[in-house]
């Protein structure tokens, strides 16, 4: 024993050596130099090395926490610092460094840890049996929880309170304080350590309280056990998913005291030694010696000797060591019992005397106990009225702030419902204001499109004034001449080719008027569709073979045989024979007239280039205006003479295919007439 104390020393003390030499080591003073400091500290406490030496490491860490910007640092120096002590058992160190964060935090304004020092306080006043003290943090730590909005917090602080009143034996108290923290920590997560710990401190209550707390608890009688295996029942998965073993044990032991009393025998032993093998895997050895103390009774009654017997021993010796009266009490007075039976009687009266030391410990105790709790009783009687009222405050206060969120909440929901009001409103103003726009702009293109088809008309009736009369007379005064035999052979060829010019362009300019007008009736509709654009310029071009051969023109076709485009055919037919007509018109003898197609991604453009005269400014401007009003006509190379009406219903025309006419130079000379159409999609 003594060479494998000496091993762990050893190994202990070689840990803490390494520890120092890395934290020695480490050149920066920042948070984790903080760490290391307080991790050193921490094993010199455990270790019980000298104060000088802790003090050493404290004033370092506290030193370098003070220097560092983030005010978090120097706060959990405190914290931290407060713990080691606490799990030592340190308390009155531990008191100390409590109470100086308290100042630091509460000057700072940190409210949540405060409530933290607040908490780790309560408990160890309740460990030191200072009861008012223990009541006093209690409620700074409720208010401070409850002006966070906190209800973990405050469900902790309830936790510790219902320790409180069952230190005093109120079992009433401690178990209205336990209940109102489970719905609390059951908020977090079913699942949640606090849950499982506190159904723990209800299920003690109700093993422990008297007959008159249960009743007005309403577990009276046996239901308190079966409420009891119900409890740990859920709360044992809670512990074994935080891996705590010794919540774990404690939640057995609870199960198989329950399990006793309803002499379910088998169901109780395998609780108590499943609670048994858990503690023993545990770190905390007053748990197992109070589990030894427990398992070894219930063996000692199923007259289960050896084991009970051997059990009871390791109880004994663990509770004299670690301060269990309680524990070392039963234990002793079992092992009196079993050596009264067994006729030793020695042996019986050696453990019925240590049963009737501790027994006067705790009687002494008790009585020096009495009448501070007497006195804490009445204190907390008085400290409860001021809580209530101060809870009361406090119900009031974040009862007006809910009103007031509320309240707030509601004007918000007004305001979005107003919002969408004002936007819809907007947006129905807006899209009104958008259809008028569309509608003026419609009757506005109306109206100019009318007015075109006014100018059109107006010019119509000009031709059909003038220009159909005057061929007609010139062939009244032709057939005069010849009725009255007053013209000779030179004079009726001449008189003839001059007609016959006339009567040729009046004809054209028929043929134009009619599909003008065909395109005017009410119910005509363009026929947009896909076609051979070659095969329709060579049925056009076939029908001026004669004209070409008078004025020996060439035509260079370079319109591919399989170019299609997206057009009404019979327009684009007429538009082609007046773009060509023009071209040979206005072309000098012996000259060429070449046909191209150009395609872009949205557009076809039909090119008609001739080396003719060309056009005046005027004139190719008024071509490409977006406007169908009527155009100059002039005279062509051979005296031809025009009316500007076929150009204008060219634009006409190329408008209802969605298309568009337009005019440039041609280089050297003449002018180039371009029908631009939409390209169609290829399949």
């Amino acid at each position: 024993m003594s060479s494998l104390f000496t091993t762990a020393f050893a190994q202990n003390k070689a840990k803490l050596d390494s520890l120092i030499k890395i934290c020695n080591d480490y050149p920066k003073k920042d948070s984790l130099k903080m760490r290391m400091l307080i991790r050193v500290y921490g094993e010199l406490v455990y270790n019980n090395q000298p104060v000088s030496e802790l003090k050493k490491y404290a004033d370092s860490a506290k030193a370098i926490a003070i220097q560092l910007p983030n005010r978090d640092n120097i706060r959990k120096f405190y914290f931290r610092l407060g713990v080691i002590h606490h799990g030592k058992g340190e308390f009155e160190e531990a008191l100390e460094i409590y109470k100086e964060g308290v100042e630091l935090v509460s000057k700072e304004g940190d409210k949540n840890l405060q409530a933290g020092f607040y908490m780790s306080m309560s408990d160890i006043y309740n460990k030191i049996t200072d009861y008012a003290s223990a009541i006093d943090v209690c409620e700074r730590a409720i208010r401070l929880f409850g002006e966070l909005n906190d209800q973990s917090g405050q469900a902790s602080i309830y936790n510790n309170l219902s320790g409180t009143y069952i230190q005093l034996k109120d079992y009433t108290t401690a178990y209205k304080y336990a209940t109102k923290a489970l719905p609390m920590f059951e908020a977090d997560g079913l699942q949640s350590r606090g849950v499982g710990s506190i159904k723990l401190v209800i299920a003690n209550i109700l093993l422990n309280a008297d007959e008159a707390s249960l009743s007005k608890i309403g577990a009276a009688g046996k239901t308190k056990y079966k409420r009891v295996i119900q409890l740990m029942k859920e709360a044992i998965p809670i512990a074994e998913l935080d891996k705590d073993l010794g919540l774990k044990a404690e939640m057995l032991i609870a199960m198989g005291v329950s399990f006793e009393k309803l002499n379910q025998l088998s169901d109780a032993q395998r609780a108590y030694e499943l609670a048994l093998a858990v503690a023993i895997e545990g770190p905390d050895l007053n748990i197992l010696a109070a589990t030894y103390g427990t398992v070894g009774k219930f063996f000692h009654r199923l007259q289960s000797n050896q084991k009970g017997v051997n059990y009871l021993h390791r109880a004994l010796a663990m509770s004299t060591q670690s301060g269990l009266l309680e524990v070392e009490k039963e234990a002793a007075e079992s092992l009196s019992n079993y050596y009264e039976r067994q006729k030793q009687m020695d042996s019986a009266f050696y453990y019925y005397k240590r049963f009737s030391d501790v027994e006067n410990q705790i009687f002494n105790k008790e009585k020096e106990n009495e009448f501070t709790r007497k006195k804490l009783k009445l204190d907390f009687s008085i400290k409860e009225k001021e809580y209530a009222v101060e809870q009361e405050k406090i119900n009031q206060q974040l009862a007006e702030k809910k009103l007031e969120i509320g309240f707030k909440n509601k004007l918000a929901w007004l305001m979005g419902i107003l919002t969408m009001v004002v936007i819809t409103a907007a947006w129905f103003f807006y899209k009104s204001k958008k259809k008028t726009q569309e509608l003026n702009a419609t009757i506005e293109a109306q109206r100019q499109s009318l007015s075109e088809l006014v100018q059109v008309k107006d010019k119509i009736f000009s031709i059909l004034t003038h220009d159909m009369r005057s061929p007609v007379n010139s062939l009244i005064s032709f057939v005069y001449l010849l009725e009255n035999d007053e013209i000779n052979k030179d004079q009726l060829a001449q008189y003839a080719k001059e007609l016959g010019n006339t009567l040729r362009a009046t004809s054209a300019l028929m043929e134009n008027l009619l599909n003008w007008a065909g395109t005017q009736l009410q119910g005509f509709d363009t026929n947009i569709e896909k076609i051979n654009l070659n095969a329709i310029v060579v049925e056009v071009l076939n029908s001026f073979s004669a004209t070409l051969k008078q004025k020996n023109i060439q035509i260079e076709n370079s319109i591919n045989e399989n170019d299609l485009v997206l057009a009404d055919k019979n327009l684009l037919a007429l538009v082609i024979r007046n773009l060509i007509s023009n071209a040979l018109k206005f072309s000098y003898v012996g000259k060429a007239i070449s046909l191209s197609m150009q395609q872009n991604e949205n557009e076809l453009t039909i090119c008609i280039a001739d080396e003719g005269v060309g056009m005046s400014d005027e004139a190719m401007e008024q071509i490409n205006q977006n406007s169908t009003n009527s155009m100059t006509s002039t005279y062509g190379t051979n005296k031809e003479k025009g009316t500007g009406l076929g150009l204008m219903l060219c634009k006409n025309f190329l408008s209802m295919m969605s298309g568009k006419l337009s005019a440039k130079n041609n280089q050297p000379q003449g002018s180039i007439l371009m029908i631009h159409l939409p390209k169609p999609l290829i399949n």
